[in-house]
């Protein structure tokens, strides 16, 4: 940011904070001005003027867990990225819009399941009691029941939303354990 932007920004917040003495008083001035001083986008931005659809994935379990996000982009190719949480971690990643479909596991066969929770410790090394390194490659896993769902652009979800998949402990699933996914709008029209 050059001096100049960041005196107009600081000049913004400054008289923002003196007209009602709280963050709130960006509602009271020109969307426009607010946009060209880079405080009044309501999407979230990758670098540049490109928006994004912000992706996240939690492990609300007390083991570790991996988790498989596949997504098709605008021109039909379909991408995906994994992860291996800790107990109670959360990972994300900013994706290009548009993201046309997504969904835990394979937007072509949404009987894949998307996410597995090991039954090793990861960071320790243990399992079963035994000692020796355990990695995600080579630990006994539990497959969580398929996500089963496409969730669309347009339909579920819009460029500039937060997706969070959750894994989590079930009682009413066969592994006991069930995904869910949140979704945060973020306004944008």
């Amino acid at each position: 940011m050059s001096r100049r932007n960041g005196l107009m920004t600081a000049t913004v917040l400054l008289l923002g904070a003196t007209l009602c003495g709280c963050g709130s008083a960006l509602n009271i001035l020109n969307p426009d001005f607010l946009a060209a001083v880079g405080l009044g986008e309501r999407v979230a931005a990758l670098p540049g003027d490109a928006p994004g659809l912000l992706v996240k994935v939690e492990n609300r379990t007390n083991r570790w867990a991996g988790v498989d996000v596949s997504f098709r982009d605008g021109q039909d190719n379909v991408d995906r990225f994994t992860t291996t949480l800790a107990p109670g971690d959360q990972n994300g990643q900013m994706l290009a819009c548009p993201v046309t479909e997504i969904t835990l596991g394979d937007v072509s066969n949404l009987q894949t399941p998307g996410a597995v929770v090991f039954l090793g410790d990861l960071t320790t090394g243990q399992q079963n009691g035994q000692q020796g390194a355990v990695t995600a490659a080579d630990a006994p896993f539990i497959e969580v029941d398929p996500f089963g769902v496409l969730l669309r652009e347009g339909v579920n979800y819009d460029c500039g939303d937060e997706l969070l998949f959750v894994v989590q402990p079930s009682g009413a699933t066969r592994s006991g354990y069930q995904t869910f996914v949140f979704v945060r709008r973020s306004g944008a029209q």
